[in-house]
């Protein structure tokens, strides 16, 4: 994300679950244990960093100033973040309610003079499943954000893998525009027999961009699936949904969507070996263009988009862990003028070189394109980085990492003011570090097991 979303450090879940109760180290990578109700964490971090590119952080900077050389900047830039985490979850015998909130400020500086650039975000969040029946389960939830552009660009998140630090780096920095989202989904299930199961849903979200309103989009869908296990392992599923777009300017695109697929193992994921894993997805799904304009002018009101991906997952040793991945996707972007049919792919690989020095790496590239228009330009997107962390204490890190990114989107995909080009390479070292205001509580020891130990 940006410079100052240092304090991600991207450690695998496996390296972690070896300490789940948060032993050396491993709080400065997660937060808070989560085998208690209440968690409170604070987070802070700053850096200082070389860029190749500074004027890259003008917010809604236009023109072609990313990639010619006469117009870029090197330099030093320097920042900081802070955040408050809180999480809540309780479990019942028939219904576990969670509810979560974070709240951030950011502040970034350089070179290049002027007042320094803050930004600020939060998220909310809140869940309920609760069992209406033995067989029936309902579950609903809500939530709302409030962050700059930079941290939402999809395009730049495809490119990423779990092992990735590419996201993790101020690099992001691009255009200081909030986005403003809210969603709702509700769902019931029926798991009518022990092999065979029903479920529905509808969703509601909403992005919008405040300083641009003709640049916010709102969706809505429906969707029911029947899923079948053949085999203890073996399961096969077919769904169909609706979806509707409504963006700001123009009509709305409705979409029909079919997944039909076959799974063994834990849904689409298979188990190669005792250490390898392949996770797969598939659909099809017909959109629809609801704005006789935009049909007049590309002669097409309906397409057919294939939509699918992999992720080839590699545990090496304890706690190495390595991915490789493909997805194809439909998505409705908010400030994009339509749907975008979008190839990516990426790959990573992190673990710890010894007890306190956690390496991570990765790369990835993407390619989108609009779903009705006919245009001779794409959104390209390259990220590459690389990072090692040093646990200095139990909740404070030294960190250095290199990164490379480049993207460009031809100015008619967007309808509000953003870098449309960008290329740049940094490099940065900085601290980040982790407060548990809330820690978990002491374990009680067992009488007899105290006589046995010899432990007072």
């Amino acid at each position: 994300m940006c410079a100052l979303a240092v304090l991600a450090a991207g450690a695998p879940a496996s390296a972690q679950s070896q300490q789940p109760r948060g032993g050396p180290f491993t709080g400065l990578f997660r937060g808070s244990p989560k085998d208690q109700p209440h968690t409170l964490d604070i987070r802070a971090s700053g850096f200082t960093a070389w860029d190749d590119n500074l004027s890259a952080q003008v917010p809604g900077a236009g023109g072609d100033f990313g990639f010619d050389p006469r117009n870029v900047k090197k330099g030093l830039a320097n920042g900081f973040q802070s955040s408050l985490a809180y999480g809540f979850r309780h479990s019942g015998v028939r219904s576990q309610f969670s509810v979560g909130a974070d709240a951030n400020v950011q502040e970034f500086a350089s070179d290049l003079g002027g007042d320094p650039m803050w930004f600020y975000g939060y998220n909310l969040f809140t869940g309920l499943t609760t069992k209406i029946t033995n067989k029936t389960s309902f579950t609903i939830g809500a939530g709302s954000a409030y962050a700059p552009y930079y941290q939402y660009a999809p395009f730049l998140k495809s490119t990423t893998s779990e092992e990735s630090p590419v996201g993790a780096d101020y690099g992001f920095a691009l255009a200081s525009q909030l986005v403003l989202t809210n969603n709702v989904t509700a769902a019931v299930e029926n798991r009518f027999s022990k092999k065979s199961s029903i479920s529905g849903g509808v969703a509601w979200d909403q992005r919008v961009i405040p300083e641009t309103p003709d640049a916010s989009i709102d969706m809505r869908s429906a969707r029911v699936m029947f899923s079948h296990s053949l085999t203890r392992k073996l399961g096969f599923h077919v769904g169909y949904s609706l979806q509707e777009a409504r963006y700001a300017q123009g009509e709305p695109v409705r979409s029909n969507n079919m997944d039909i697929g076959l799974g063994y193992g834990d849904g689409l994921t298979l188990s190669l070996s005792r250490h390898t894993t392949l996770r797969l997805s598939a659909g099809v799904s017909i959109a629809r263009n609801g704005d006789p304009a935009l049909v007049v002018a590309t002669g097409k009101s309906t397409a057919l988009a294939v939509e699918g991906g992999a992720t080839l997952s590699q545990s090496i040793g304890r706690a190495w862990g390595a991915s490789l991945g493909y997805v194809r996707t439909t998505s409705y972007l908010v400030g994009f003028v339509e749907p975008m049919m979008t190839d990516s792919a990426n790959a990573g690989i992190s673990g710890p070189i010894f007890e306190r020095l956690q390496f991570s790496a990765g790369a990835g590239a993407s390619r989108g394109q609009p779903l009705f228009s006919a245009s001779n330009g794409h959104v390209i997107t390259y990220t590459a980085s690389t990072r090692l962390t040093y646990a200095l204490f139990s909740h404070l890190g030294l960190y250095g990492q290199a990164s490379y990114y480049r993207y460009s989107i031809p100015l008619d995909f967007l309808n509000f003011a953003f870098v449309p080009k960008l290329d740049r390479r940094s490099v940065s070292v900085g601290l980040n570090t982790w407060i548990p205001l809330i820690k978990p509580r002491r374990e009680r020891r067992d009488p007899v097991d105290q006589t046995t130990t010899g432990q007072p």
